[in-house]
């Protein structure tokens, strides 16, 4: 693994809980297939803040579903609410 990739894997997605990269990826390649399962797994999305991880999660959940990797880039939802 570069050193990069590290970095990225290490980067806090959920600051409220304190949930890394890497421990959300496990969760859904370990089956979490919805934000819910995520939450469960993770705790990311379930913070104080009211879950604003969320508009970060749902991008990456939607792009594993559909491609089967992950985004090299997080990239958040600016649509509206918070899935």
């Amino acid at each position: 693994m570069k050193p990069n990739d590290r970095n990225k894997k290490r980067e806090i997605i959920c600051l409220c809980n304190n949930v890394a990269r890497e421990t959300i990826e496990e969760a859904i390649r370990s089956g979490a297939d919805t934000l819910n399962k995520i939450f469960d797994k993770t705790m990311a999305g379930v913070g104080p803040c009211g879950g604003s991880c969320r508009r970060k999660l749902g991008p990456m959940l939607d792009h594993y579903l559909e491609t089967g990797n992950f985004p090299e880039v997080l990239k958040e939802d600016k649509r509206g609410k918070k899935r």
